[in-house]
């Protein structure tokens, strides 16, 4: 294997938030899992539990992997992602049943006096018949697909991290919402019958390929930041994007069309296989299921009702573990992942042997620290010299006593083929980069300006703690407000001295 395939293998940037939600998701469904079966439920055999962490896995791996920090170079990695997102993750993920163990997972007063009435709130089941009902299933889906592949969308999401996650976001909730009437996870109930699912897979299908063709044929790059950035591996932008769109039309067809033909078969056959829905004769809902299967939500006993001690020790308890999963949660999220998406194109240039790029951070250059990203390529094969070293050095425009001279390294950066390192600008004004790259008794000297404009501050509120304090808050207010009057009650009731 060359190098340079061993770099691309080894570059990945672990999202610190997302891990900690994927982590904590599968936590709850297994305890859940757990507990559900230690009550004796036949209906999550082990390899629902298997579905569901392999869904997990995919998801993670989606936004972690390669295929994530090289998707600002290749349409081709971000399409895989994209594919990974709406095809692979999602429908493992609901062949875990997840809706029963989630709840079960959660802490007794959460699902107590949340999940539970949350689940029998009628505005909520038919919010949630709405949106899994097929054709809104199908619709939600296929706006998500065409609106993030419009060249503007698609664009911002290149260039603002936030909505590039927003896209992920979109992706993978759409898509839960179309694989559930083909998976129909327990113990929800079908709303149309099983053979129609063959001509729903059919649409989605064509929907795919009409998208996939648009890629395949036209005749211009449709996204023009894959056209500035530095090719890798020999792929011109058009081809790059001939290659997605086959991505995209061959796994698309494949993750539609094999369901369509084993729910075919299943209908036409007289024992269906694979996935059954429960008995209509009894189809209990969440809730009930979760009552009647666990012995852990006893709770709701008559007995343990007058517990208010307990009751109040479970709150406390909730209210604890909430808050230290927000605030870790919060400081995960405010520290950023570690992969390139906030780093922006500043220089391309050639000089001697060497086509050198350098990346940034996107908008203007700031007073103080600031990482740059280096690739040095052969001009002429476009290969990546991973045996290139790169000195980077600045000084103010009007001097040539240097500031600072550090040498960059692919140790610490995502991207193992970029060379990264942290330049220091200690003032504002008119700076100059000075590049020395070297490779065997080659030399090249590039140099170029930089602007640095005075850092401001951060006026944004810390959001992600403030939620979590309103939350906390919230909880401890319903919780009252729900047990106030139970309390007044039975003082009432109680006889007097």
């Amino acid at each position: 294997m060359s190098s340079v395939a061993q770099a691309v293998l080894r570059s990945w940037a672990i999202p610190p938030a997302a891990t900690f939600l994927i982590v904590l998701s599968a936590l709850v469904y297994l305890r859940g899992w757990w507990l559900l079966r230690r009550a004796g439920s036949p209906t999550l055999p082990r390899w629902r539990a298997l579905t569901f962490l392999l869904g997990l896995f995919s998801l993670w791996v989606a936004l972690a992997s390669p295929m994530d920090v090289f998707n600002g170079f290749l349409l081709t990695a971000h399409m895989l992602q994209h594919m990974v997102l709406m095809m692979v993750a999602p429908p493992l993920v609901l062949l875990g049943a997840p809706l029963v163990p989630m709840v079960r997972g959660l802490p007794i007063f959460a699902a107590r006096e949340f999940a539970g009435p949350f689940l029998h709130w009628s505005i909520a089941r038919y919010v949630g018949r709405t949106l899994t009902n097929p054709i809104t299933a199908l619709l939600l889906m296929g706006a998500a697909m065409f609106a993030w592949h419009v060249p503007g969308l698609y664009e911002l999401a290149l260039r603002s991290p936030a909505w590039h996650q927003v896209e992920h976001a979109c992706f993978f909730l759409t898509s839960l919402l179309f694989w559930w009437p083909v998976v129909q996870p327990w113990p929800s109930r079908a709303q149309w019958p099983r053979w129609a699912m063959v001509p729903y897979l059919l649409v989605a299908d064509l929907q795919n390929t009409a998208l996939s063709a648009i890629l395949c044929f036209s005749d211009r790059v449709l996204y023009p930041s894959y056209s500035a950035v530095p090719r890798l591996f020999g792929l011109s932008p058009l081809e790059d994007q001939v290659a997605a769109g086959a991505i995209m039309w061959v796994v698309g067809s494949l993750a539609f069309i094999v369901p369509a033909i084993v729910i075919a078969v299943q209908c036409l056959s007289r024992r269906p296989l694979g996935m059954v829905t429960p008995s209509r004769r009894h189809e209990p809902s969440p809730l009930e299921t979760l009552l009647s299967t666990s012995s852990g939500i006893a709770v709701l006993s008559r007995a343990v009702r007058k517990w208010w001690r307990k009751e109040r020790f479970e709150a406390v308890s909730f209210v604890v573990l909430f808050a230290a999963a927000g605030v870790c949660f919060a400081v995960l999220l405010a520290s950023g992942s570690d992969d390139d998406d906030n780093q922006a194109l500043l220089f391309q240039g050639t000089s001697g042997s060497f086509a050198v790029a350098v990346f940034a951070p996107a908008g203007d250059l700031a007073a103080g620290p600031s990482p740059l990203s280096v690739l040095v390529q052969d001009p002429d094969t476009q290969n990546v010299l991973l045996d290139a070293t790169v000195d980077l050095t600045t000084r103010p425009t009007r001097s040539q006593e240097p500031s600072s001279t550090v040498r960059a390294s692919n140790a610490d950066s995502p991207n193992k083929l970029l060379q990264t390192a942290s330049i220091v600008l200690p003032a504002t004004g008119d700076w100059t980069l000075d590049m020395v790259v070297q490779r065997n008794s080659e030399i090249a000297n590039l140099s170029l300006p930089l602007e640095v404009v005075r850092a401001q501050r951060d006026a944004e509120a810390p959001w992600s703690y403030l939620f979590v304090l309103a939350s906390a808050s919230i909880l401890v207010l319903v919780f009252t407000l729900r047990h106030w009057p139970r309390r007044e009650a039975i003082q009432q009731a109680a006889p007097a001295e």
